[in-house]
């Protein structure tokens, strides 16, 4: 995963705004996840590279550029691996 790779919601994924939370439903597994903190302000951002979305992020809360940056990879590697984000440019 580098800077310039693009990331953005899957279009099937439900999401309901609970406002310190965000509850992420995926219809095509039945499954339900729960994001708050830093990763919903990450979501909020979506689509976007790293760059963008650790923006996003430090703005949102006072955390690191450099930690915001390597939670977000790992993150993002959990959301896509649920399927509930994907590249923008490999969809």
């Amino acid at each position: 995963m580098t800077l310039k790779d693009c990331w953005e919601a899957h279009p099937d994924v439900l999401v309901t705004d609970l406002s310190d939370e965000l509850v992420l439903l995926d219809p095509r597994r039945g499954e339900m996840y729960s994001v708050t903190g830093a990763g919903s302000a990450a979501w909020r951002a979506l689509p976007g590279d790293l760059a963008h979305l650790t923006g996003a992020v430090t703005a949102a809360y006072d955390v690191d550029e450099a930690r915001a940056r390597e939670d977000l990879r790992t993150l993002l590697a959990e959301l896509e691996a649920r399927g509930l984000v994907r590249n923008c440019r490999t969809g």
